[in-house]
């Protein structure tokens, strides 16, 4: 049921690109400024008068486009780096392994402070400094997946029939690991999802009145006490996706005990 939910919430999200009840940017409500949510209005007006249903949902288009553009980075260093660890020579292997395990020290946050030192402030520069920040984590979880089904009895029997290595992986490695992988890539689309909007929250995706989740409440923050609201609405699709997407995995992963 989860992954239905998640499906669902993702593709209303990107539904934002095109079509939103009003213009998320416009001020076209100044005189209804704070206003409280409506039949017109589902969840009020901002300070700046602009529809607030409207500019958090083009908010979770961007959030889930980037996060997700994101996740894919991470998925692609990871794999890239695990067939660099799993078949050049093992001084190379050595060297990834000892990179990685000072990446993992290294907390995403800081490690888009210092990008951003050589890259101009822009949501693209946020989801690079967010994909290769987390590539460590995700080569982690990548290699303990593959590890544990490369040393599985079935493969090693697959080995010592004289499969060769493209068999092993496609027929006898990747069946096995294909849900997990899948798991966690919605892991890596969550931390995407949390890392790139607390950046935003700080205000380093370089337009402040950029549509995102994160810039959303950091934006409302200065009207916290006129009107509450403006700042958990969007806390509360940002806390919403990442539940569904943790959710989606628990499932999996009770699913994947019980066959066992």
């Amino acid at each position: 049921m989860f992954d239905w939910i998640l499906a669902i919430w993702l593709v209303w999200s990107l539904f934002g690109f095109i079509w939103t009840p009003y213009d998320p940017s416009a001020q076209d409500f100044l005189g209804d400024r704070f206003a409280l949510p409506s039949l017109r209005h589902w969840l009020g007006v901002d300070g700046l008068g602009r529809d607030m249903f409207s500019r958090i949902w083009r908010g979770s288009s961007w959030t889930v486009l980037m996060g997700g553009v994101a996740a894919g980075g991470m998925l692609i260093g990871a794999g890239f780096l695990l067939v660099l660890e799993r078949w050049a020579p093992q001084v190379v292997g050595r060297m990834i392994r000892a990179m990685v395990s000072a990446g993992l020290a290294m907390p995403v946050m800081l490690f888009g402070f210092v990008l951003l030192v050589f890259l101009p402030p822009s949501p693209w520069s946020l989801v690079l400094a967010c994909a290769v920040g987390a590539v460590p984590f995700g080569f982690r979880q990548l290699r303990i997946i593959w590890v544990e089904q490369a040393t599985a009895v079935h493969v090693q029997a697959s080995r010592a029939l004289g499969a060769g290595w493209w068999h092993q992986t496609w027929f006898s490695i990747w069946p096995n690991v294909r849900s997990q992988v899948l798991a966690l890539a919605r892991l890596l689309f969550a931390v995407g999802v949390l890392k790139l909007s607390g950046l935003a929250f700080l205000w380093l995706v370089g337009d402040p009145d950029f549509p995102e989740l994160g810039t959303i409440m950091r934006q409302n923050q200065t009207q916290l006490f006129a009107n509450p609201m403006l700042v958990v609405w969007p806390a509360l699709f940002l806390s919403g996706l990442l539940l569904v997407v943790h959710a989606s995995n628990l499932r999996t992963g009770v699913a994947r005990s019980v066959k066992r």
